[in-house]
């Protein structure tokens, strides 16, 4: 009787852990708003309206931006996007949408250029960036990390001016 017990137990055990499922795979509603969220960003941006830019964000978000420390939360990334907006353009490309469950990332490319001047041109950069969305208890998918930089590096710094030199007295 031992045995059978021992065999019921086993059974009934290994049909439970089958019956557990995973992280469910994104969907293409999923993927598909993560490129809306981006168009929306730089519809924004275009604008210069920061609440619209800061919309996608979660409350503790981390922004990555090259060249300077990490902005943690919506007020840090708020005081950086502040006046950014409508000086340049900004096309994003993305490429990759994955994830499993709550949690996706996207890849992309992007290109980045300045608002002409009486001087010239703007400045022009192509890049790549790294997106991470969590979905919330609500199921909307917020922005909780975010990182970019440019393809090529950045230009050296000018020589220091020569100084002149002395005359002998």
């Amino acid at each position: 009787m031992r045995r059978i017990a021992g065999a019921v137990s086993t059974l009934a055990l290994a049909a439970l852990g089958a019956c557990q499922s995973g992280p469910k795979p994104l969907t293409d509603a999923d993927k598909a708003m993560a490129h809306s969220m981006d168009s929306t960003y730089t519809a924004a941006m275009a604008a210069n309206d920061t609440g619209k830019m800061l919309a996608g964000y979660a409350s503790d978000a981390i922004m990555q931006a090259p060249g300077m420390p990490a902005m943690k939360g919506l007020d840090q990334i708020r005081a950086a996007m502040t006046g950014m907006g409508g000086k340049y353009t900004l096309q994003l490309m993305q490429e990759t949408a994955d994830g499993m469950g709550d949690i996706m990332y996207t890849t992309g490319r992007y290109h980045y250029q300045g608002m002409a001047t009486a001087a010239g041109p703007g400045p022009t950069e192509d890049g790549k960036y790294l997106e991470v969305f969590r979905r919330g208890a609500d199921g909307n998918w917020k922005l909780v990390a975010q990182s970019w930089n440019a393809n090529a590096m950045p230009a050296p710094p000018a020589p220091a001016p020569a100084k002149p030199k002395r005359r002998g007295r």
